[in-house]
């Protein structure tokens, strides 16, 4: 019989097949007792507890950050809080949203702000921000050699910086002049 956590490894409860889900449900029951043993030592109470305060720590310590900000101690903080709601897309970090949102609204007058434009608005001329391209062109000789030329397709996606965004204005003397803003 294998150990616990070599025979959970190769069992997964996600998915939508009955009989692979049945045959995880077979390997935790016939692991429970070894599975109950473990997760109720005292290890693992203390390492949940840290976790939780270590995330209450690094809010407390962001959100005091926020309040020196006032100039005055009679002035009232009032936060204004993107209230947009996203998937995350995959090979990208999760942001916490809601629970940042209830940590901000706990400690600070915070007002939820539909976020539409908001960030494709230049904060002091209210210019809208244009995303930046790349040239587009093919690789270098040697990865030419090795992989073959890109399509125009593959250089049109290469040729688009995702996120960044830039104010484009044109100078006194016609030349045009970016200036990244994020």
């Amino acid at each position: 019989m294998k150990d616990p956590p070599e025979a959970l490894s190769e069992v997964t409860s996600r998915g939508a097949d009955f009989k692979a889900f049945r045959k995880f449900m077979e390997v935790r029951m016939a692991h429970w007792e070894a599975l109950w043993e473990e997760y109720t030592k005292p290890r693992w109470a203390r390492l949940h507890m840290n976790l939780y305060c270590g995330k209450q720590r690094a809010f407390a310590n962001f959100f005091n950050q926020l309040s020196d900000l006032k100039e005055d101690g009679n002035q009232r903080l009032v936060v204004a809080y993107g209230a947009g709601h996203w998937k995350t897309r995959k090979g990208c970090t999760p942001a916490p949203t809601t629970r940042t949102y209830k940590e901000c609204a706990r400690r600070f007058v915070t007002i939820p702000v539909d976020e539409f434009r908001t960030s494709y608005t230049h904060h002091e001329l209210g210019c809208t921000l244009q995303r930046v391209e790349m040239e587009k062109c093919q690789s270098s000789p040697e990865d030419m050699k090795k992989y073959g030329p890109l399509t125009e397709e593959q250089m049109e996606r290469r040729a688009k910086v995702p996120g960044l965004l830039a104010l484009v204005s044109t100078t006194s003397d016609g030349k045009k002049r970016m200036e990244f803003v994020n």
